[in-house]
């Protein structure tokens, strides 16, 4: 058996840094055969040959090393499924394989068109916990791939920790598990901020739990704001943004009644993931009940001026007619009704000013008149 030397594993970029013993080919069409692959550029020759290699050759020293190439080559192709698969193949032998645990975490998504099986998402899940709860043994120095500086290596472990975080919230989203994707992309957006497509997942999760727990749709408003207006690295694309914030526009509007605010709470969203602690928006019902328990304190405190008012809506409203015949008319108002039994008012103006027969006069409060006083003649 010839013993020949073999550039690939430099080449490809592959292989971790430590030491191994020294592997040698079959024979010179194995060599030749291994060396041909790691010069072709072209992914599909490179897939072709990678076959002939495996039909050839099932049992070679080079099994590790062949598998990497086969997914770095699946990588290129864009074959998301068999770059998954493969993947799992590597993980069954080396756990803290950094290329098959990276590919696992982040191809997710992209399987069976955006709707990845049951079985994919908890298999993700599962690479992604391995690289959070293990990533001391995952970014372990005899793990770094030969083409990864120490520095570089070392900047990598928040980064993927981030990822797996991030694919464990997609995860639960998938499987509308509402809390659930709550609780996880809150923690993705905390280690990463800059991930508006966690923003807007986060969003969507909150928003599908409104009706079971109102609190959730003011910071379901927010994320969505965030999706739209962060612009920064890992945005979302221009023109899903500008869909989104003309969606959170009309949202904000018909939860809180009107516009104002929105200004604020878009320029927050800009510089911000999250909401503070303690953020809320008022909504209607918040607006309407407030009012009301105003009105009532108004009422308890100025009880001839609430019955004005309702005197004065009630004879300026869409049946005035029916007001006056059903409350006004022979009703010898205040009439002592909750201990009022007069109405007073500033005079505002007299017509005409000698002799007056109008008296023009605020009740409601202000420097503007209004009720009228018609005086009869003699008085």
């Amino acid at each position: 058996m010839t013993k020949i030397a073999l550039a690939f594993v430099a080449a490809m970029a592959l292989l971790a840094a430590q030491e191994a013993p020294k592997k040698v080919a079959k024979d010179q069409a194995e060599a030749d055969l291994i060396n041909g692959i790691t010069k072709e550029p072209d992914g599909a020759k490179r897939l072709a040959n990678l076959e002939k290699w495996s039909k050839d050759y099932p049992e070679t020293a080079f099994s590790d090393e062949r598998d990497e190439i086969y997914l770095a080559t699946y990588q290129q192709l864009n074959k998301a499924r068999e770059a998954f698969d493969k993947s799992q193949q590597i993980l069954a032998k080396h756990p803290d394989n950094f290329m098959a645990l990276s590919t696992t975490i982040a191809y997710v998504p992209f399987l069976n068109n955006g709707n990845p099986a049951p079985g994919d998402l908890d298999t993700a899940e599962k690479a992604s916990n391995h690289v959070i709860n293990d990533a001391d043994s995952v970014f372990a120095d005899k793990n770094k791939p030969a083409n990864q500086t120490a520095d570089q290596w070392g900047k990598m472990k928040p980064t993927m920790v981030a990822l797996a975080q991030k694919t464990i919230g997609f995860v639960y989203f998938q499987k509308k598990d509402w809390p659930r994707a709550e609780t996880e992309l809150t923690k993705a957006l905390k280690l990463d901020p800059t991930q508006a497509q966690s923003s807007y997942m986060l969003a969507n999760a909150l928003f599908s739990q409104r009706q079971q727990s109102p609190a959730k749709q003011p910071p379901s408003i927010f994320e969505f704001a965030r999706a739209a207006v962060y612009d920064g690295p890992n945005a979302l694309p221009a023109q899903l943004r500008g869909q989104i914030n003309t969606s959170v526009t009309k949202t904000y509007k018909a939860y809180h009644g009107s516009d104002e605010g929105l200004d604020k709470l878009l320029a927050m969203a800009k510089t911000n993931a999250l909401p503070p602690d303690g953020w809320t928006i008022a909504s209607t019902a918040d607006i309407a009940r407030v009012q009301a328990e105003k009105e009532a304190a108004e009422a308890a405190a100025n009880p001839m001026l609430t019955m004005w008012k309702t005197i004065k809506s009630g004879l300026t409203g869409d049946n005035p007619d029916g007001f006056f015949q059903g409350s006004v008319k022979d009703a010898a108002l205040p009439g002592g009704a909750n201990g009022v039994t007069k109405f007073k008012g500033k005079l505002i103006s007299t017509k005409p000013e000698l002799r007056p027969k109008e008296l023009l006069i605020s009740v409601g409060g202000g420097d503007t008149a209004d009720c009228m006083l018609k005086l009869a003649e003699g008085q």
